[in-house]
């Protein structure tokens, strides 16, 4: 997932005002802070059994890979989480959890003894449960910080998870508590709290869960043996099998710029993928944009007889055509059912796929693809909530590209001579958007006529606000845009009942901020040179230990970073030296390395160094952590020299 991960963090201008990172949470119950002590003294207590069994029993073993591959690792010490770095970095980031000799496994299990080893992700079945199963903690650990909730069950599904809990007699969640409720679940998430897995006796299980009917009954049932696991997440502590993630950060994937999309209004769908070219008949696409369309017919269906063979535009009543772009489908949603004015603006926001049969000349790494994802959203308003709209628009769009740290200028394209519709609306909506550019203060220009349909070869226009981005290098991008269109409620027959009770035609805003995700990617990666700053970096820190002595260590102060919500990794490969550790850290690019020997160790600091070698030398763990937790929170472009 890595930088997937850090792009779900960005913090927007706004979100203060949302109160998504600062909201105040409420004080949790005394039971809980009581549970998540005994919970800490049993960890601490395994931790240094497991590191005394590690010293005692220090051996390499045998470890099998899918392929035939075999490496050494040590027992009780590397872990499958350390083996997929050795692989790749890839692997590493997208990996969920292990199998070990058939037995699920969390990432950071240390290994025991030879193993046949082999990696789960979320394409798999395992992979999937494993991520919506961690995904469950997650809203467990939220519904009792704000809730007081008694956990029941929490199962993952096929395609998501649920939480059954207890909040007492004729009380249940109310509609009012769930902006709150989520909000928690993504704090907790952007907090990158650890899964902990922890081995406990009856007894013990029996104090933990004193408080929770549920759960000693549960122990009374099912606990057959003189142990059963436990794991613990930020103040969460429940009685679990695993494997779980390694850290609540992998939740979420790419869920870009959600929190700044709710508090402006956006509701976030999903719409398929397959449509029939019916559909795109009527929105006008397969008569203007089908060479650039994937079509398709179901295995069962009749081929295409040879009379039709020669009509560009035929096919048969089952041909079925990837999306190329959302609208369409936009449409049909809002077409649902009937629509009144109180509902208006409606804003919809789809992340979801789109293909388009891109010539292969035409391809080009991130920036131009034939499968890619755009932050693509619609909006259905009044006329008169036209020019509100716009400036909306243009504010998201300047509160992105502030914080990604590009420049930008707007072009905004007016209808071309071969427009369909009324002149006087569209003379109308020209002085809307010239309006809202106006107050918007910043530079544009005018390009009569240049106004444009969802692709070449068409003959139906848009007013169109071009957004051409410039990076660190100067060098200019288009990716966001907004599009004013009037033709496509013609063509759907989209109403909405007005105040005086007659049916009204909305118009729709096309609006995209980052355009294709992955050409913003590529946009980003070469404007930072590979270099990625620390607030938005996959790989931020990496801990160093010189010895395996410092290991333990060195996983504490991991477990420090990934709790204060940084993204930490551990290279504790004996089969390098020291020197070789850090140069290929330097060379993955990570903003810092904190190295530890035997001094940090016994002192409780770390030895910090940069990606480009500068030295900052010593420094207390728990201050190098809130600086650099300072450092990511304030976005700065230059963390290494300022740190």
């Amino acid at each position: 997932m890595g930088l997937c991960q850090r792009w779900r963090r960005l913090r927007l201008p706004g979100l203060q005002t949302c109160r998504l990172h600062t909201a105040a949470v409420p004080a949790p119950p005394q039971w809980l802070a009581e549970r998540l002590g005994l919970f800490e003294e049993l960890w601490a207590a395994q931790v240094k059994k497991l590191a005394s069994v590690a010293q005692k029993e220090h051996r390499t073993i045998k470890i099998s890979l899918p392929g035939g591959q075999r490496v050494d690792a040590v027992a009780w010490s590397t872990t499958p989480y350390q083996l997929a770095q050795q692989i790749s970095s890839t692997l590493a980031d997208t990996a969920v959890a292990a199998q070990v000799n058939g037995e699920l496994y969390d990432l950071e299990r240390p290994l025991e003894t030879d193993s046949d080893l082999r990696f789960l992700t979320f394409s798999s079945a395992e992979g999937k449960a494993v991520f919506w199963h961690s995904s469950t903690h997650v809203l467990g650990a939220a519904a009792e910080q704000l809730l007081g909730a008694v956990l029941c069950r929490g199962p993952s599904t096929e395609c998501g998870f649920y939480h059954d809990f207890f909040l007492g007699k004729e009380r249940t969640v109310r509609g009012s508590e769930l902006p709150a409720l989520e909000r928690i679940c993504q704090e907790l998430a952007a907090a990158a709290q650890p899964f902990r897995r922890l081995e406990a006796s009856q007894d013990q299980l029996r104090q933990l869960f004193k408080d929770n009917p549920f759960k000693l009954r549960l122990i009374e049932e099912k606990v057959t043996g003189p142990t059963a696991i436990v794991y613990g997440c930020g103040m969460l502590v429940d009685l679990c099998r695993g494997p779980h993630l390694r850290h609540t950060g992998q939740i979420g994937g790419l869920k870009l710029l959600t929190a700044e999309y709710t508090r402006r209004g956006f509701s976030e769908v999903k719409t398929p993928i397959l449509f029939s070219t019916k559909l795109w008949e009527v929105s006008g696409h397969w008569e203007h944009y089908q060479e650039d369309m994937f079509a398709l017919q179901p295995p069962d269906s009749d081929r295409l007889s040879s009379s039709l063979s020669d009509h560009a535009t035929s096919h048969p009543a089952d041909t079925l055509a990837l999306k190329p772009m959302n609208c369409p489908a936009h449409c049909l949603m809002f077409a649902h059912r009937p629509r009144s004015w109180r509902e208006l603006p409606l804003r919809l926001a789809d992340f979801g796929a789109l293909h388009r049969a891109e010539a292969s000349g035409s391809l080009g790494g991130l920036t131009r693809l034939r499968c890619f994802q755009q932050d693509d959203a619609h909006i259905f308003c009044a006329p008169d909530q036209l020019e509100t709209e716009i400036q909306g628009c243009l504010d998201f769009l300047r509160s992105v590209y502030t914080v990604l740290g590009f420049s930008f200028r707007l072009a905004l394209s007016t209808r071309p001579s071969s427009f369909l519709g009324e002149p006087c609306l569209w003379d109308q909506a020209e002085q809307v958007l010239q309006r809202a550019l106006e107050e918007f203060g910043e530079p544009w220009e005018l390009n009569p006529g240049d106004g444009a349909f969802y692709g070449p070869k068409a003959s139906v226009s848009l007013l169109q606000i071009d957004v051409h981005l410039r990076d660190a290098l100067g060098r200019p991008h288009q990716c966001g845009t907004i599009q004013l269109d009037f033709q496509l409620p013609l063509r759907f027959d989209l109403q909405y009942k007005g105040q005086a009770g007659a049916p009204e035609r909305p118009v729709v805003i096309h609006r995209a901020v980052l355009g294709s995700v992955e050409r913003m990617l590529g946009v980003l990666a070469e404007s930072c040179g590979g270099k990625w700053p620390l607030w938005l970096s996959p790989f931020q820190v990496v801990v160093i230990p010189v010895g395996t002595e410092q290991e333990e260590y060195a996983r504490e102060a991991q477990r420090r970073l990934q709790a204060a919500g940084l993204v930490c990794d551990l290279d504790a490969d004996s089969g390098l030296t020291l020197s070789r550790r850090v140069r290929r850290a330097q060379l993955a690019h990570y903003n810092f390395q904190f190295v530890v020997g035997q001094k940090e160790q016994s002192k409780r600091t770390v030895n910090i160094r940069t990606r480009d070698n500068c030295q900052l030398g010593e420094r207390d763990l728990t201050e190098a952590v809130q600086r650099l937790q300072e450092l990511q929170n304030t976005r700065v472009p230059n963390a290494e020299r300022v740190f």
